[in-house]
């Protein structure tokens, strides 16, 4: 009884997750389009906070830099240009303090994604662990640069197929990738012929 409970709970997760992301973005577009007047003293600051353009070009632009991004960014080849795009502003901090590219905010502001000059990057890896902003960041990246390869990461097949609904080039997940590779060291029939593994 407790397995069949758990059961149709999933299937019923797996079959609304699709519906909710669906209305998340109507919502948001609903409530853009009724937003209210942004007050003068917010728009002076606004334009005060403005993001210059980086300089920056052929470069990997990485949105994020928590766990998998930090991972990444330690990973890439030496002398690889990269822009990293982070909302917390003590890491974007710490990044600057590195010697680093870097741009504190929010990605899926269009000010922001726009300042990371993606006409002229070579491609953009969004690291974020949130689907729903990572789409966001996804489609106006796809907008700005409509040949751009955006590899994304994902927790389900439902934001696989919300970020690639979105734009994404690839999507990457976790578990796929662990499978992959234990795949890859089953050992081969002859290794097990041999005597088993090594």
């Amino acid at each position: 009884m407790a397995r069949d409970l758990i059961l149709a709970g999933a299937i019923l997760s797996i079959l609304l997750n699709p519906l909710f992301f669906a209305a998340l973005d109507r919502w948001l577009v609903a409530t853009k389009s009724v937003a209210a007047p942004m007050p003068t003293e917010a728009k002076e600051t606004a334009a005060r906070e403005h993001v210059p353009l980086t300089q920056l070009t052929g470069h990997v632009v990485l949105v994020g830099h928590g766990r998998v991004g930090s991972f990444i960014s330690a990973a890439l080849p030496a002398g690889t240009p990269l822009l990293v795009i982070e909302d917390d502003p003590d890491r974007a901090g710490a990044l600057k303090s590195a010697g680093r590219e870097a741009i504190a905010g929010n990605a899926a502001h269009p000010e922001v994604i726009r300042a990371a000059n993606l006409p002229a990057a070579r491609c953009l890896l969004v690291a974020i662990p949130d689907a729903f902003e990572g789409g966001q960041v996804v489609a106006q990246a796809r907008e700005l640069n409509p040949a751009l390869p955006i590899i994304a990461r994902a927790h389900s097949e439902v934001e696989i197929d919300h970020l690639k609904k979105h734009g994404a080039t690839r999507v990457i997940m976790g578990e796929h990738e662990i499978a992959k590779a234990m795949i890859a060291e089953i050992p081969s029939r002859h290794d097990q012929i041999r005597g088993g593994p090594p």
